[in-house]
């Protein structure tokens, strides 16, 4: 077994650190959201990052907590995606960005040293294969991570590529820059989901689906908070709620089984 190494956990604690901050000014205090990012975003989109950037904190804490590098391994693949791409995408909304605030460098900083970072330790451990531990998962958890994971890189695809589109398709009002900014986290998730199916053991699965549970009950809650921005006369609202109840509770019974099967051990 190729333990966790000192170094992976502090790129991880370095990640959830600024994952937490987002988080926590997204999430709890919305109005003041340009705290922690360069933008002020309205208070819906400001709990849906901070949805977004707790579940990134959860993965990286698990990364830290993870005995084997094959259990943090895929919380490295997302987390390399997910900055890369964002770094990319800002590349393309430079005017939106004033020079003169200091979270656009640290953003800039940031999302250039993350992704950088991941990669190198891909690339160190890129021929490690180790056996499977603990309980084995059942085929049609399987199937659910594959169908999860294609939906969320249709999805992100559509919003990087096609974000006109889904200016009309989104299921509240929503800028094209947020649109491509949101379809990193979703690419990095989607990819991660598809890697998910590929496991056997719950302990290979427990990082992300843990973080992504929490991604899915603090963005279900924030929808609720704000069900007045959603209206229900749109075909987009009932599929978003539906998909994040359906999610809620999938993952939610995937988090506890992979909780207890560590308690097992």
């Amino acid at each position: 077994m190729v333990l966790v190494s000192r170094n992976l956990k502090l790129y991880f604690a370095a990640v959830g650190l600024f994952a937490l901050w987002v988080g926590v000014w997204g999430y709890f205090f919305p109005t003041h959201v340009d705290k922690a990012i360069p933008w002020l975003v309205p208070p819906l989109h400001a709990r849906f990052i901070g949805a977004i950037y707790f579940s990134a904190t959860a993965f990286t804490i698990g990364g830290m907590l993870a005995r084997s590098y094959t259990d943090a391994k895929i919380a490295i693949v997302v987390t390399t995606i997910w900055t890369g791409l964002l770094f990319v995408i800002s590349l393309f909304y430079l005017g939106e960005f004033d020079p003169m605030n200091k979270r656009v460098w640290f953003w800039f900083g940031a999302y250039i040293l993350y992704p950088l970072i991941g990669i190198g330790f891909l690339w160190r451990y890129r021929n490690l294969l180790e056996p499977t531990d603990g309980t084995l998962l059942p085929g049609w958890v399987r199937s659910y991570f594959s169908f999860q994971g294609t939906v969320l890189i249709i999805l992100a695809l559509a919003l990087l590529l096609l974000p006109d589109m889904m200016l009309n398709l989104w299921p509240w009002k929503i800028t094209r820059l947020l649109a491509q900014i949101y379809s990193s986290p979703f690419l990095a998730y989607g990819i991660g989901s598809l890697m998910l199916g590929r496991q056997k053991a719950w302990q290979e699965v427990k990082v992300i689906v843990t973080a992504a549970f929490v991604f899915v009950f603090l963005a279900l809650l924030a929808s609720f908070i704000h069900i007045e921005l959603f209206s229900f006369e749109r075909i987009a609202t009932w599929v978003w709620l539906a998909s994040f109840a359906t999610a809620f509770i999938l993952l939610g019974w995937m988090t506890l089984t992979s909780i207890r099967d560590g308690v097992k051990k």
